[in-house]
């Protein structure tokens, strides 16, 4: 009996994980790992605040490396540098990038306004962490690679 019951919850748990058919996945398909909340990571995240004047608790974030020597995480049928993922406020970054200021921003940003669009008002203007172009140059006032802010 223990055999069966056991055999039932690692069914239950592996059903869990996986993404249903049709639905986004909600975690990288790569390898990931909670990365602890470092220090670093409370001034960025202070300056992030700062800029599009909404302020949150960071410790309700989890962030996670992804294991990408591309850079590029694969999130369904898509990919990007780094995800903000709405259930359980959780951000993923390639782990060769975990120091990179723009990109650690962006998704913190993405967690401050608890949306996965790109408002050019918060993301390009107020905070220029559109993408690494405007992060280059704040002059910048439209994502050359993002015009409508989706």
């Amino acid at each position: 009996m223990r055999g069966l019951f056991s055999s039932v919850l690692l069914f239950a748990i592996g059903a869990c994980a996986m993404p249903r058919a049709g639905a986004a996945p909600l975690a990288p398909v790569d390898r990931s790992w909670v990365v602890p909340t470092l220090e670093l990571y409370q001034g960025w995240w202070a300056k992030t605040e700062a800029c599009s004047g909404v302020t949150a608790d960071m410790s309700q974030v989890t962030f996670y490396a992804v294991d990408s020597p591309t850079g590029a995480i694969s999130l369904g049928t898509e990919a990007a540098h780094g995800w903000w993922v709405r259930e359980g406020n959780r951000v993923y970054l390639p782990a060769n990038a975990l120091g990179e200021e723009w990109l650690v921003r962006h998704e913190m940003l993405h967690a401050l306004l608890q949306r996965g669009s790109h408002p050019p008002d918060m993301f390009v203007q107020a905070c220029h962490l559109a993408s690494v172009a405007v992060w280059r140059d704040s002059t910048l006032t439209v994502d050359p690679g993002n015009s409508q802010g989706h």
